[in-house]
């Protein structure tokens, strides 16, 4: 069997690739890196390291790579060929990718192939939707009613501890051995099939998505921003520091609060869940900067994401979103990093039009709200601790 897998990165490698040839399939990874595409060509393989079991090596092997950049005819071609097609480009990149991924079903299409289910792994609610849509608003002339007949679009949701390296001379990545990977299987092709081993498949996909964003990716962007504003610029850092522990806890619970009033979930299942996240978190050996962890603070302050959404929900609920309202306020503040574009707007927007216009335009929390006046006074308090420590 044959994947196209848009992506080569970390996440690519080390959890969707690896998970992909555990099921069997020789994979073709479309990648924007030439320095990465000659590797895996030259090499028909790479390494991933588990970090759970001493760094233990395990080799991918039947692996191609091809640059939709300068070879994309090849790439439409092992689109139309492919038996699987899976991203993982990062969510803000999928509107890139559409183009090329639109012109291979096209021309799948005009080639007579049947349906192929086509996942994105990306870390944002209901991933795979996006992607459809970019492909249906891209240049390339495909509608809405052709795609639906080339392809069959799952969403998913992902999780996975990865981290590059280098060894031999070679990228490689280190992996974590748990991993998280949701797929809607009523979506599939075959909707009672089970094309990726060890993969978990539902027809509940929301509650899922939502436990993973609003507890692990929270907690996670929560100890990033409130980190940043301490001073740290590696989040393993704020995970040493047990005061800050203790309220990235309480965060993550202020989430599971509402997951179990609104799913029934059940109280100490998410409290493992919890404690399995901040346990990787801590994980020896393991670093990440802030900055990674931060980036895109737009996204994250969008009205269904990690940190304003289950604030909201908290509230409707009448769950406690203490600890939430503070990181909404926090990830305001993180306007430093000049390499980010998004942290670049939010930074100008803030200075043209204030911070209160800011809260109403990136979390859609209205001035007349009692969370937007407890962000607002949260903002100035922390703003004032940034100022301490970063200077």
């Amino acid at each position: 069997m044959k994947a196209v897998h848009f992506g080569a990165g970390n996440i690519g490698r080390g959890f969707i690739g690896e998970l992909l040839h555990n099921s069997g399939f020789a994979i073709t990874f479309v990648e924007v890196n030439d320095e990465l595409v000659k590797q895996l060509n030259a090499e028909k393989s790479y390494d991933v390291y588990l970090i759970n079991e001493g760094y233990a090596k395990k080799t991918i092997d039947q692996v191609t790579a091809l640059s939709p950049i300068t070879q994309e005819v090849e790439v439409i071609q092992e689109i139309v060929e492919a038996d699987m097609i899976t991203t993982s480009v990062w969510a803000d990149n999928l509107p890139k990718i559409a183009p090329t991924l639109a012109k291979g079903l096209k021309a799948r299409l005009a080639a007579g192939k049947g349906k192929v289910n086509v996942l994105a792994c990306e870390n944002a609610m209901f991933n795979t939707d996006i992607l459809k849509k970019a492909m249906a608003d891209c240049p390339v002339d495909i509608n809405m009613s052709e795609l639906e007949s080339i392809g069959c679009y799952p969403n998913t949701a992902v999780d996975r501890m990865v981290f590059d390296s280098v060894r031999d001379g070679k990228k490689a990545v280190d992996i974590g051995t748990d991993f998280e990977l949701v797929i809607e299987q009523n979506k599939l092709l075959e909707p009672g099939s089970e094309p990726i081993k060890g993969g978990e498949y539902t027809d509940n996909l929301q509650k899922f998505l939502e436990r993973k964003l609003y507890i692990i990716n929270c907690g996670h962007a929560w100890a990033g921003y409130l980190g940043h504003l301490y001073g740290y610029d590696i989040i393993q850092d704020v995970f040493h520091n047990e005061e800050l522990v203790k309220e990235v806890r309480k965060t993550m619970q202020e989430s599971a609060g509402l997951l179990v009033k609104k799913y029934g979930f059940k109280a100490q299942e998410l409290e493992d869940y919890i404690d399995f996240a901040i346990g990787r978190f801590k994980t020896p050996g393991i670093t990440d900067t802030i900055n990674r962890v931060s980036r895109s603070p737009i996204r994250k302050l969008a009205l269904a994401d990690r940190l304003t959404g289950p604030c909201v929900q908290c509230e409707e609920f009448g769950c406690d979103n203490t600890n939430l309202l503070k990181g909404i306020a926090a990830a305001l503040l993180f306007v430093d990093n000049a390499e980010d574009p998004q942290c670049v707007e939010l930074k100008s927007y803030v200075e043209s039009h204030g911070v209160a216009k800011a809260i109403e335009t990136f979390t859609g929390i209205q001035p007349e709200s009692k969370m937007f006046h407890v962000i607002l006074s949260r903002y100035n308090e922390l703003a004032a601790i940034k100022n301490i420590h970063r200077k």
